[in-house]
């Protein structure tokens, strides 16, 4: 289903694609607005649930968006929800007030942003769609158009990794590594790669394969069941030059493409974000059920050669919303025959859910079995 139908009065019915319809929620039906318009009004009129495409200057839309977003908690009313008492049920109430941001919207045609004045060059935007729209009008969010603007700049630019000391491109579809803390944490365990046999699963624009390499890993193969994603981490070995060192394999499930291979170590930055992931971007951030996480630790002894190791990235974001996160990878461990021997940890806040989150680089070998 490539999404459904909102009746836009004055425009009749344009399509909202499936994959902002996730954002937005269920719509029937949606008004024209002139961003002229104060921003409190707009603000008042989101937070009652009116669905509203704006028209006029692209500077006045900005400003209404950031106003509307510095007020975004504001979009759900107190009185809709004191009486909740669980911690969790509140931060569900204010998951929807961002679901009403996204009701924000812009009207667009193929590559062009309808009734919008001195609107940023959206050249090549249908690539960065999950389902191409033709020509057909179709809703977009300002948040989310926002974003893909952000992110086809870093396409066209790069984006800088300090760990690495280099930049690298992204790709349509591929998760951004937009945090720096993330890579630098791999570099405290720059004496476990170096020399070694590394793998990196799950490797995404290639980042972590890169950063192996630059600290000194004799071999480095790199996997991912996104298309898109192999596809962008050969393109950024290349452009680091690190082919002699790097291989990227797949796309395939885990360790579908290493039958019979072991390596002194495995990269994983797991996804840790429960639900099931409704876009192609959306895998490298959902595990629904743990599916992943179990599956990657049933079978990462058999892929460690004798003395090697798992670093594995893990945040305990899930155990904060009440879902047992980290309950679930400590009996997944255990399971898996393994334990942590170190670990190391930053606290910085999710990019996708916009709640704080305590990120975790563990050290995880086979567990020793206690002589008789």
């Amino acid at each position: 289903m490539r999404g459904q139908h909102v009746d836009v009065r004055g425009m009749g019915a344009c399509l909202l694609p499936r994959e902002f319809a996730i954002f937005t929620g269920p719509l029937s039906s949606a008004e024209v607005s002139d961003a002229h318009e104060p921003p409190r009004d707009i603000h008042a009129r989101l937070a009652s649930g009116d669905a509203l495409v704006l028209r006029g200057p692209y500077a006045y839309v900005d400003g209404v968006f950031r106003y509307c977003q510095r007020h975004e908690r504001k979009l759900v009313r107190p009185q809709e929800f004191a009486h909740v008492l669980s911690r969790t049920q509140r931060g569900a109430a204010f998951t929807e007030a961002r679901r009403k941001l996204h009701r924000l919207l812009l009207a667009a045609r193929a590559e062009t942003i309808l009734g919008v004045e001195s609107a940023p060059d959206t050249t090549g935007l249908q690539e960065w769609l999950e389902a191409p729209t033709g020509d057909e009008v179709f809703l977009i969010p300002v948040r989310r158009l926002q974003r893909i603007l952000t992110d086809m700049r870093r396409a066209r630019e790069g984006i800088r990794i300090e760990a690495l000391g280099e930049s690298i491109t992204i790709l349509p579809h591929v998760y951004v590594p937009a945090d720096q803390s993330v890579p630098a944490m791999f570099t405290e365990y720059a004496h476990l790669m170096e020399g070694r046999r590394v793998l990196d699963m799950g490797t995404g624009t290639g980042v972590l394969a890169l950063l192996a390499a630059r600290l000194g890993a004799a071999r480095v193969i790199a996997t991912d069941n996104n298309p898109k994603a192999v596809e962008n981490a050969r393109l950024n070995v290349e452009r680091l030059g690190l082919g002699d060192v790097i291989e990227v394999r797949g796309p395939g499930d885990l360790f579908e493409p290493l039958e019979g291979e072991t390596f002194d170590v495995i990269l994983f930055n797991a996804p840790w974000i429960q639900g099931e992931p409704q876009t192609l971007y959306d895998t490298a951030n959902y595990d629904p059920g743990y599916r992943i996480l179990d599956a990657f630790l049933k079978n990462a002894s058999r892929h460690l050669a004798p003395g090697g190791l798992v670093l594995l990235q893990y945040s305990d974001v899930s155990q904060r919303k009440g879902e047992s996160g980290m309950d679930h990878l400590d009996a997944a461990l255990d399971a898996g025959g393994l334990e942590v021997v170190t670990r190391r940890s930053r606290t910085r806040v999710s990019r996708v859910l916009g709640a704080r989150e305590r990120v975790f680089l563990m050290e995880i070998r086979p567990r020793k079995v206690a002589s008789e």
